[in-house]
């Protein structure tokens, strides 16, 4: 439905805008002409003929648009709260669409952490699903969806008709051990999913078409601009959480209901919560924040739940798929490295910031690595200073795409005819 507004609105936009705008004419370059010239903006050298010609808008357009289909479908989030007696349909509603917002906007800025949660719930349910396996006692019956659901919160206990907390994979485990949960098949939580085929297809469709639009301009030797180039550096990322999230069931309603005589209360001593405050943003950022969620305190798993600690080595194992994946997203930007920039100075900025997002999680997988070896604060100092600037580097790349939009190659405004006639967004 998302996507089908979205093509709406491309639709009158582009009506809107085929009239003359001021983009640098094409039918003035000549086959001696540099690539990396400064394009002319005036009003004079305005590209009419949109057949051949692009506009500032339709790149925007086109990379914003990609990037919110990635994001929007690979993003599987977790099971929401159940709802309450007399709970208002309107504040439910908002909280979804707020939850929503909220996993979009952390995919958009640190997408290789939510990469990292991807693949620390994947590897959580494979140990759900081995566990249940034992308890169960027939193997063929239970999956990988299984230990998703599970991980994301999908059993949820109830006493007198309201809501308690969701189960934990330990408690799911000794329920079915002793025969008092049945839980659903692999096909029945497969239609709980509520996963839009359309909203897929539709996304998947304008991604193949960005990356052929992109692969041709290459191959034909027009510029690509810096914003789409940042674009397919997130195409990248986000084909890798859809791998991981791939048997996840995807906007599932509520939880399944465990009935329950007795209230499962949560022990009177509380966690031992003495750490320093750097070693819990270390943690956080690391992903390991799990090992903070007590599930009987909760009304549902918390928005980036991995799924708890089934699995000590699980948040290594998934930092460090996520930091190779982001070195891989820096790599994608220096693709950008010789291209053209309004000045020399932002050119000097992308080359090191696009550097940087390259061999800062190298700097901090090494810093993981002995705090895990050594237990010593001063370990994470690297950690410490390699977040920031990795931060501020990728900030500063974001700027930049869209910066550098202000002053174009001339050729960056011809368009890649036969790529035209692939259905997309713009």
């Amino acid at each position: 439905m998302l996507f089908l507004l979205l093509f709406v609105c491309a639709f009158l936009l582009q009506f809107v805008s085929s009239s003359p705008v001021a983009s640098p004419t094409i039918s003035t370059i000549s086959s001696n002409s540099t690539p990396f010239a400064v394009a002319s903006t005036s009003a004079s050298d305005a590209c009419t003929d949109i057949s051949i010609c692009r506009t500032r808008y339709t790149i925007i357009w086109s990379s914003l648009v990609t990037i919110l289909a990635c994001v929007w479908t690979a993003v599987h989030r977790n099971v929401p709260a159940p709802e309450e007696p007399g709970e208002s349909q309107v504040l439910r509603i908002v909280g979804k669409v707020w939850e929503a917002v909220r996993i979009v906007v952390v995919t958009v800025l640190v997408p290789e952490w939510v990469l990292a949660w991807a693949v620390r719930q994947f590897l959580n349910a494979r140990v759900v699903r081995d566990d249940l396996r034992v308890a169960g006692c027939v193997a063929e019956q239970w999956t990988v969806r299984h230990g998703f659901f599970v991980a994301m919160g999908g059993f949820n206990y109830y006493m007198d008709g309201k809501p308690r907390h969701p189960l934990s994979h330990t408690e799911v485990v000794c329920l079915i051990g002793s025969g008092d949960l049945v839980p659903p098949t692999d096909e029945e939580i497969g239609n709980m999913s509520q996963g839009d085929v359309l909203s897929k297809t539709l996304a998947v469709v304008q991604t193949l078409w960005f990356v052929v639009q992109a692969t041709a301009r290459r191959i034909e030797g027009l510029p690509i601009t810096q914003l789409e180039i940042m674009t397919l550096a997130y195409t990248v990322i986000t084909v890798a959480m859809y791998v991981a999230w791939w048997d996840k069931p995807q906007n599932v309603g509520g939880p399944v209901r465990v009935p329950v005589k007795e209230s499962p209360e949560p022990d009177e001593v509380e966690k031992e919560d003495d750490e320093k405050w750097y070693i819990r943003i270390f943690v956080v950022i690391a992903g390991a924040q799990d090992q903070f969620v007590d599930l009987r305190k909760e009304r549902r798993v918390p928005t980036f739940y991995g799924g708890g600690d089934t699995d000590d080595n699980n948040s290594l194992y998934a930092d460090i798929l996520a930091l190779c994946a982001a070195m891989v997203f820096g790599a994608v930007h220096c693709l950008a490295w010789n291209y053209a920039f309004p000045s020399h100075a932002e050119k000097i900025i992308w080359r090191v910031s696009s550097l940087a997002i390259v061999a800062l999680p190298v700097a901090i997988l090494v810093s993981m690595l002995l705090a895990m070896m050594i237990s010593r604060p001063s370990h994470l100092l690297v950690f410490l200073i390699s977040a920031p600037l990795y931060i501020a580097a990728r900030s500063l790349l974001l700027a930049l795409s869209f910066s550098t939009l202000r002053s174009l190659p001339p050729e960056a405004y011809r368009a890649v005819q036969w790529t035209l006639r692939i259905p997309h967004f713009t």
